[in-house]
């Protein structure tokens, strides 16, 4: 099909999709950014939709005439085992009813406890909590309505996000970036020096726009772009630096979690996840850059552009549910 005629439909405008809307229409493709929100665009490839993906009816006339679909939308974690597959799966009917290919922003729950290596595509799913449950059961729906040739799929995976625009991340959320901007001393919740790979938001998007334009990526499980894996402390030191900021960091404990639970059932779900930075958690994207061609930005690019965001971000209170995990 003509690029000019290929609609790509964007599930969910937070962090990631709002920068693959951006990669997209950087190709001459005709975007469509579905959101809750109404919201007006002044590109003329963009096409802005308000709709709720959590009502079937809304997501399947938001697809309407799709060529590719991408599912970049996500619930509250405390409310993934009642919200999570209800939202993927009404994006991806949606998908299906339209004809068109599906793309699905993922993460690495599934693959459970870390390995003594590298996460690679192959690794085995065995989850050990329960979100990563809930993911790995969203999947197995997903490759089994591929082996029916009911959907295209494919699957686009990622580790934890940083950079330009991330505000819900195990090192950048309001506290957090608060905390970094004025030289604050920063709170954590685990090893700072545990080897860790962080996925950049920039990078993760320009994946998805090559996963969605690839249609021999279709059906396949892919790691999108990332360095090799740094500490926390690394991560943070890099853009303090950036700032012209000291870093000073406090690790808060563990059982803080518990107590901030009682008041948050949002922080009360990130004590299961901890246990990815206890020790070494790294994944290896090296298939999809060497299939594809491409590389991750450079770290210390990294690091100055999630300065120049941090420093032209507006001052925001921290949010009730904001910590930071490493």
């Amino acid at each position: 099909m003509d690029t000019a005629q290929q609609i790509h439909v964007i599930f969910g405008a937070g962090q990631v999709g709002s920068l693959l809307a951006k990669a997209l229409l950087g190709r001459g493709l005709r975007v469509r950014l579905v959101r809750r929100s109404k919201q007006q665009s002044d590109h003329p490839l963009l096409e802005v939709c308000s709709a709720d993906a959590y009502d079937a009816a809304q997501a399947k006339a938001a697809a309407a005439g799709a060529t590719v679909v991408y599912q970049c939308t996500n619930a509250p974690y405390h409310q993934w085992p009642t919200l999570l597959a209800k939202l993927v799966l009404n994006v991806a009917d949606a998908a299906q009813a339209a004809g068109a290919r599906l793309v699905v922003l993922d993460n690495l729950y599934m693959l459970g406890s870390l390995p003594p290596g590298p996460f690679r595509e192959d690794q085995p799913e065995q989850p050990c909590s329960k979100k990563g449950l809930i993911r790995k059961q969203i999947s197995d729906e997903l490759r089994a309505r591929q082996r029916r040739g009911e959907l295209a799929v494919v699957f686009g995976r990622a580790s934890d996000f940083w950079g330009p625009g991330v505000e819900q991340g195990a090192i950048q959320h309001p506290r957090l970036l608060g905390q970094l901007a004025t030289g604050a001393t920063v709170e954590l919740m685990a090893d700072p020096d545990q080897l860790h790979s962080y996925a950049y938001a920039p990078d993760v998007a320009e994946g998805l726009a090559i996963l969605g334009t690839r249609a021999q990526a279709d059906g396949q499980i892919w790691h999108l772009p990332m360095l090799p894996a740094r500490s926390s402390r690394a991560h943070l030191q890099a853009v303090a630096d950036q700032l012209g900021q000291p870093l000073k960091l406090r690790i808060l404990p563990r059982w803080l979690l518990t107590v901030a639970g009682w008041f948050s059932p949002m922080m009360g779900e990130l004590g299961e996840m901890m246990y990815q930075f206890d020790r070494p958690m790294i994944a290896d994207s090296s298939r999809f850059c060497s299939e594809f061609s491409v590389q991750p930005t450079p770290f210390e690019e990294q690091a100055r552009q999630t300065a120049a965001w941090i420093r032209a971000r507006p001052t925001r209170q921290p949010s009730a549910n904001s910590a930071a995990t490493a």
